[in-house]
């Protein structure tokens, strides 16, 4: 999950707010207010409860920090680079630029972050019946300990994405030798356990807990969703690793001139799904392109202009375009069209300077079929 506010930086690490964090900081600060603390405490003020509430609340998205920045440090501790960490709805995830290079690497950043809850739910807890108050204090490191173990429990649930599907993908990639089988196999225990809490909330609501039902149905159904788009994620970028960015380019059919027309270009040039992108002649001696146009820089304009405007009024300018060599690692090409600052597509340039090729998300995606083919392909063998 990328994008949010800013709030900070913790070990050079952006760490950021999501918008749905409000809410949810609003629901469990509610919740704790008016039920956890005046039910343990009855004798508290009501503004007292909420302080409470809210201060236990900060220090919990505090531990769910704590958590996320033990896989970025351990992530880091690998080589790998983490753009980001983001709390939201759910809690918090790290934006990591690709995945652990062995099982042994995937287990250890995916099981630190299960251990920091634990040790500091447990500490909390111990706090809590050692200290003699005041009850405030004794109140929020209860309720810490209560929390971080239970979110300790949930993320150690063996299905993918969660810390524990993580495990056992490394577990299950040490077994098979097989990244994107492992992969598959933690995907499908997690849309498993994602159904099983669809149909547990689903329960709780006739039985007269729906706040619980509606809560638990929807951390399933998200479950399902991540745990498919992080596969597939996650396979492609362990790919990409495995192969130049000349592997995965597109090669120019032809060069366009910078002063005909739109309407002259569609008809003459942009005619299949392989002229996505074309090179741009260059105007200066010194220049190896002039930019590139592609069919999608034509569709944004209206189509009663295409007989005036010319290619150079829509291209985007070769010095706006990043570039890349043929050797470059396919997935550094990945980061760059879907990373923080993303592009629409890259310009493949060789040791001599000369454009040999270009790559946007039709490229990866043509990449992907091709992979799924061959997969396929030996499955059925």
């Amino acid at each position: 999950m990328t994008g949010g506010l800013r709030i900070g930086r913790l070990f050079g690490i952006d760490i950021r707010v999501h918008a749905s964090w409000f809410f949810i900081f609003a629901l469990f600060a509610i919740t704790l207010a008016n039920g956890f603390f005046p039910r343990s405490y009855p004798d508290w003020s009501g503004s007292t409860s909420w302080v409470v509430a809210i201060i236990a609340t900060l220090l919990l998205f505090a531990s769910v920090l704590a958590h996320e920045l033990g896989h970025s440090l351990v992530a880091r501790s690998q080589g790998i680079k983490v753009k980001s960490i983001t709390l939201f709805l759910l809690g918090g995830v790290a934006s990591i630029e690709k995945e652990a290079a062995s099982p042994g690497r995937e287990a250890t950043m995916a099981g630190i972050g299960p251990l920091i809850s634990l040790g500091i739910g447990a500490g909390s807890w111990i706090l809590s019946l050692l200290l003699p108050g005041p009850d405030q204090v004794v109140a929020v490191l209860y309720y810490l300990g209560i929390a971080n173990v239970s979110l300790a429990i949930f993320n150690l649930l063996p299905g993918f994405p969660l810390d524990g599907g993580r495990v056992l993908r490394a577990l299950l990639w040490w077994r098979n030798h097989n990244f994107a089988r492992a992969t598959r196999q933690a995907t499908r225990v997690g849309q498993i356990f994602g159904v099983v809490f669809i149909a547990l909330g689903v329960l709780l609501i006739p039985a007269g807990d729906t706040l619980s039902g509606i809560w638990m149905a929807f951390v399933g159904w998200v479950l399902i969703q991540a745990a498919g788009a992080s596969a597939k994620q996650a396979v492609l970028q362990h790919d990409l690793a495995n192969v130049t960015t000349a592997r995965i380019m597109t090669r120019p059919a032809e060069w366009v001139s910078p002063y005909v027309t739109l309407q002259y270009a569609a008809e003459g040039h942009f005619t299949d799904f392989e002229t996505r992108c074309l090179p741009v002649h260059p105007e200066r001696d010194d220049q190896e392109f002039d930019g590139l146009v592609c069919g999608a820089d034509l569709a944004r304009m209206p189509r009663n202009e295409w007989d005036t405007d010319r290619v150079r009024d829509v291209m985007v300018p070769a010095e706006k375009v990043p570039t890349v060599s043929p050797d470059t690692p396919a997935d550094e090409a990945l980061l760059l069209l879907r990373g923080e600052n993303a592009v629409d597509r890259l310009a493949v340039v060789d040791g001599d300077g000369h454009l040999v090729g270009f790559v946007d998300e039709a490229s990866i995606a043509r990449y992907e079929l091709l992979q799924q083919a061959r997969s396929d392909e030996r499955s059925a063998v």
